[in-house]
């Protein structure tokens, strides 16, 4: 750098501004160089249309869907949650009725379904 401007000081008046101009020109012939070199660069993948343009296409309703669903009142303090499927369903999960708050409703970490004591229910041991 230093050597540059050493040399650039050495040179003509003239040949100064004309170097300066030069200077002042690169970095908008450099990025018009690279935009035009985005702009050819193409893969066979951007040519091609999938069906799968927006992801997020896709709306689940699954929350609206279990909120439809009553919740199950049980009478111990233990609900035990198969999935409803059999072998569809998920692996058992027993969920504790009464550690948060005594008749509040707990829900299944695999389907959503919604579990609580039935009132005057003090869960049985």
């Amino acid at each position: 750098m230093a050597v540059c401007a050493l040399q650039e000081l050495m040179l003509p008046a003239g040949a100064r501004a004309a170097a300066a101009a030069a200077r002042a020109s690169r970095p908008a012939a450099a990025s018009a160089l690279r935009a035009t070199q985005r702009a050819s660069f193409t893969t066979i993948h951007d040519a091609t249309p999938t069906p799968f343009e927006d992801i997020n296409l896709h709306r689940s309703d699954a929350e609206q869907r279990i909120a439809q669903v009553p919740v199950v009142e049980v009478a111990s303090n233990v609900a035990v949650c198969d999935g409803g499927g059999g072998a569809l369903g998920h692996p058992l999960e027993y969920i504790q009725l009464d550690t948060v708050k005594h008749h509040s409703v707990q829900t299944c970490k695999y389907c959503g379904l919604r579990y609580k004591m039935k009132a005057g229910s003090h869960g049985h041991h």
